[in-house]
């Protein structure tokens, strides 16, 4: 810092003589403070030289009463001056040379101003200004997807929770769904369904439970679907739901009941009046709000039916912006919507193949029911079943199915729920692109039944993750269906065997086996444990409990995912139960 230069023919010393005439003071002592009233004397002055120090810091008035130049101490650029031995009062006064410290000061402040981020403040804590635009969310995609998480990502965390929204944004999502009804008394929470039935196991709609019977009564149960481990989750606040996502992803946001809509519009103005920047209106695309919502400048998303017909979305075409079609519409449907020349956005995708077979026919965002499974590309070791949750990618046949979902025990097992022919996807244990590696399970029959042919099987080496089902012609995503794949089984004779399937196909055909003479029995309730190596020329299905295998060379297939399967038995009791499920490279 440096001395500034203070004084001269700007700052006099006046008095009121007769008749209040205004009189000059010459010769009169002036002194310095560093505040208007009280604080200290500031002595540490020189002369305009710079250096010569002016004794005791008193300046005196010159015989026009002018106060003479000085320099003030470091860095100080205004002054008190009091010409009345202390006592006040004391006038404020400004150096005389910071005119191009000023010029300086503005030119900097011009170039702070224009900088985006100067302050390096996170999104979050600036989220009325800085919240993320839904116009840079999408043209972040590029020529790919923008990716939605469907009901906070509800095939991996408590559809529609506090918990599964903080969870989706904590994995990576820029853009998540949030489904709103309101209660008996008015109170905006959120959750999917009018009826509470699926997500709390209690009847009755939403709207028939005060807010206080809800948040001390009502929970969700996430078990069924996700695993035993699970705790019941509390049916959120929206306004909890919104300081948690707001300014920090783009919100697709739906009123799900026709009460909640105003109740809805009026909040969001009230509380975000800025929300038009990255909130998403999503609606039925005949919805009456979706008028609200463009007069409001909100980007709307209007989801249609399979089978509507384009005369109705023609009809609303100019308060829709971006169109949603369900995942069972064709594709010569989805085809003709995107023809359309609106973004489309496809709800609800689950696997890899889905978002390969929508990706092909040009849509532009995808609705993910497993976003951290599509989006973060998980390579687990360890299935960890023993945590009673399932992992990520572990999905049954068919979507948001409790009945397909993987189920665990209080043994720290899991099992294929639907019998027979069931299989689960572990896809978050997917296999390397290329190289060997080494599928390990402890496999556990508790009732063996009677039949020493039923057995249990894990499918491997399928280059897609469509769904596994034995004895199924397994072609559900047509062009996008694994060509084929091996399984191996394990019968209750304790015979063990490699077959290759073909999509199409219902039947296997048999790679290996060995003789019933050479297998070793299961003995009910007692684990066995077993490996599956996979090397580019050979696979090898080995029984490591009582040391015997069989192995094939056929190099036919070698995709990188694979299932567990209940494979042929008739009744729940005769279940196989996994545990110790690993891959390693």
């Amino acid at each position: 810092m440096a001395r500034h230069l203070f004084g001269g023919i700007a700052d006099y010393v006046i008095s009121a003589g007769t008749d209040d005439v205004a009189t000059l003071q010459p010769g009169v002592i002036v002194t310095c403070w560093n505040q208007a009233v009280g604080g200290s004397q500031l002595t540490d002055l020189t002369e305009t030289d710079g250096v010569t120090v002016i004794t005791g810091g008193e300046l005196v008035t010159d015989s026009t009463g002018a106060v003479p130049e000085f320099y003030g101490p470091d860095g100080i650029t205004s002054v008190y001056l009091d010409a009345n031995s202390g006592s006040g009062p004391r006038r404020r006064t400004l150096a005389t040379d910071i005119g191009d410290l000023l010029s300086s000061a503005d030119a900097e402040l011009s170039q702070h101003e224009s900088e985006e981020n100067p302050h390096g403040t996170k999104l979050s804590d600036l989220s009325d200004v800085y919240a993320p635009s839904i116009e840079a969310f999408t043209a972040a995609a590029g020529t790919g997807t923008f990716r939605i998480a469907h009901r906070g990502s509800g095939g991996e965390y408590p559809e529609h929770t506090l918990t599964a929204y903080e969870s989706a944004l904590a994995a990576g999502a820029e853009a998540i769904e949030v489904s709103v009804h309101s209660t008996a008394d008015g109170v905006l929470v959120c959750f999917h369904d009018t009826d509470i039935s699926r997500m709390t196991g209690l009847t009755g709609s939403i709207a028939d439970y005060t807010y206080a019977q809800l948040r001390e009564a009502i929970k969700v149960n996430p078990r069924p679907m996700l695993g035993e481990s699970w705790r019941d989750q509390d049916i959120p606040l929206l306004a909890d739901v919104m300081k948690a996502l707001y300014g920090k992803c783009v919100i697709f946001l739906e009123a799900k009941s026709n009460p909640s809509v105003p109740l809805l519009q009026n909040w969001l103005l009230l509380n975000y009046p800025d929300a038009a920047r990255s909130v998403v209106w999503k609606a039925y695309f005949e919805h009456t709000s979706m008028q609200w919502a463009t007069d409001n400048g909100f980007v709307t998303w209007g989801y249609i039916n399979a089978d509507t017909l384009d005369a109705a979305m023609t009809a609303v075409d100019e308060v829709i912006d971006w169109w949603g079609v369900p995942h069972t519409a064709t594709d010569a449907r989805i085809a003709e919507v995107v023809a359309r020349g609106k973004p489309v956005i496809i709800w609800e995708v689950h696997r890899h193949c889905d978002v390969e077979r929508f990706e092909s026919m040009g849509v532009s965002g995808l609705m993910c029911s497993n976003w951290t499974y599509l989006n973060t590309q998980p390579s687990l070791l360890d299935a960890h079943f023993e945590t009673g949750i399932a992992p990520v990618g572990t999905i049954g046949l068919e979507r948001y199915n409790e009945i397909f979902a993987l189920k665990f025990d209080a043994n720290g097992r899991a099992y294929v729920n639907d019998a027979p022919n069931t299989g689960n996807l572990l896809g978050g244990l997917r296999a390397p692109d290329a190289g060997t590696y080494t599928i390990g399970f402890t496999l556990t029959f508790d009732d063996l039944g009677s039949d020493v042919n039923l057995h249990a099987d894990v499918a491997i080496c399928r280059e897609r993750d469509d769904p596994w089902s034995f004895f199924n012609a397994n072609n559900t995503y047509s062009a996008f269906t694994s060509a084929g794949g091996y399984h191996c089984l394990v019968r209750r004779s304790g015979v063990i065997q490699i077959y290759s399937h073909v999509r199409g196909s219902t039947s296997g055909t048999q790679l290996a086996t060995m003789d019933i003479a050479a297998a070793t029995a299961p003995v009910a309730g007692v684990p066995m444990t077993f490996t599956i190596e996979v090397a580019p020329g050979a696979i090898t299905f080995s029984r490591t409990d009582v040391a015997y295998s069989v192995s094939t060379t056929n190099t036919t297939y070698r995709g990188r995912y694979w299932h567990i399967s209940n494979g042929s038995i008739v009744n729940d009791a005769e279940r196989p139960f996994w545990s110790d499920v690993t891959i390693t490279y």
